[in-house]
């Protein structure tokens, strides 16, 4: 069994980004993280969700990574 967990980070500096956080996207909006849907498959890059929207990460310059970790 894989010890690996899907973490969302912020792209230029890899800093965790957690539900309740405030992300800005590249048209300067800001919103609150409400959730996310990591990779289902290698080409996929996931989802996150805002209040009434989900969106790829890349609009919020966020990406989905692959950590070591415990069972999530």
């Amino acid at each position: 069994m894989s010890n690996l967990t899907w973490v969302l980070v912020r792209e230029n500096t890899h800093e965790e980004v957690m539900v309740g956080d405030t992300i800005t996207s590249f048209r300067g909006d800001t919103a609150v993280l409400k959730g996310g849907r990591p990779p289902h498959k290698p080409a996929s890059t996931g989802r996150v969700f805002i209040e009434g929207a989900e969106y790829f990460p890349s609009v919020f310059d966020l990406k989905w990574i692959q950590k070591k970790g415990g069972v999530q």
